[in-house]
């Protein structure tokens, strides 16, 4: 039998597991984003690029085009993708740990239908949500707005009625079909141009990212991961289900409302941008479960972390694949997809209480 003694310095032991499986995953985040500068259709080796990355910063500018190239298009793509695997991973383990169910992510609520489709209605009419704003910077505001009507639909519901998790993401799954089906109806009656412009931005593109997109979806992800983190005591609660989480003094629907709007919004503003990237948000939770537990005040910051270094190594192998590479989505999905198989087929049920 164990004593108290030996449970504490067990859970003492566990925990150090967890920390330092943290913090190592952070350092290698943090890593993959000079290594990621060596990659592209642009030859320079990975030594070379931190060497040009330093003498801008100094402003011992050596190499003119090696400065643009690393600084003005590879940087902020390595960033942006950092930024992005971090933001849709933790939205991805929020929703499972909110909704119980291994299968909820980001795009299982509809945010990526409704931003595809705002930038549909950009390419094929021209119109957007703010008058006389054109080009990219009219598809990411449409797509962002649109993003955002799937919250928007289930919080007004839930003001006249309680709406069950389930209910949720039934919700969310009906508003992704209409949304698609609303979309390709618009693109039938499209150009080849625009179907091309569509289908890129459908699968999700990391090139899009440069300096000015930069700052709102970091901002975007930085505060909500912070805020999720804080409430991760919160949420653990929530694996006691409702009833479990009323009597510890927490409001479950008030919660769970809560992180999925913070969640939506961070979406929204990282898809706006990126295009619709699946499966980090399945897979990066699942992962670093497997590691540290359902635990939340490890997971989302290890979800964090592994997003980010799935994501910068899938666009290095985009940028690598073909003359012009490929988009990081399919990637994604080609990894993603039999990863996940494996983890179903090989994961503990443990892992999920």
């Amino acid at each position: 039998m164990t004593t108290r003694a030996e449970a504490i310095a067990d859970y003492k032991q566990t925990r150090n597991k967890h920390r330092l499986f943290v913090i190592l995953l952070t350092v290698g985040a943090l890593m993959t984003i000079p290594v990621t500068l060596g990659f592209g259709v642009y030859n320079i080796s990975i030594i070379d690029s931190i060497t040009v990355f330093f003498q801008h910063l100094t402003g011992n500018i050596v190499d003119v085009k090696a400065d643009r190239y690393i600084w003005d298009v590879r940087l902020p793509r390595a960033l942006g993708a950092v930024v992005l695997g971090a933001g849709l991973s933790v939205a991805g383990a929020v929703m499972q740990n909110n909704f119980k169910n291994p299968l909820a992510e980001p795009y299982t609520m509809g945010i990526s239908s409704g931003a595809f489709m705002g930038v549909v209605v950009a390419m094929v009419t021209g119109i957007t949500i703010i008058p006389g704003l054109t080009g990219q910077a009219g598809f990411t505001v449409n797509a962002f707005c649109f993003g955002l009507i799937p919250i928007a639909m289930i919080l007004l519901i839930s003001r006249f009625r309680k709406v069950s998790p389930v209910s949720m993401i039934l919700i969310g799954i009906a508003i992704m079909f209409l949304f698609n089906s609303l979309s390709q109806i618009m693109l039938l009656a499209s150009s080849a141009e625009t179907l091309q412009d569509a289908y890129t931005w459908r699968v999700g593109n990391t090139s899009r990212i440069y300096w000015a997109e930069l700052p709102i979806m970091t901002t975007a992800t930085v505060i909500v991961v912070a805020i999720i983190w804080i409430l991760s005591d919160k949420l653990n609660v929530m694996y006691a289900g409702d009833r479990g989480a009323q009597s510890m003094g927490i409001k479950p629907q008030l919660l769970r409302l809560s992180t999925l709007t913070l969640v939506s919004l961070m979406t929204a503003a990282i898809v706006s941008v990126t295009g619709t990237i699946g499966f980090i948000g399945l897979v990066g939770p699942h992962i670093a479960r497997v590691f540290v537990g359902s635990n939340n005040r490890y997971l989302i910051p290890a979800s964090a972390a592994f997003g980010a270094i799935f994501m910068a190594l899938a666009d290095t192998v985009a940028k690598v694949t073909g003359p012009d590479g490929l988009p990081v989505g399919i990637i994604c999905s080609m990894v993603g997809g039999p990863l996940f198989i494996y983890i179903l087929i090989k994961r503990s049920k443990k892992v999920w209480i």
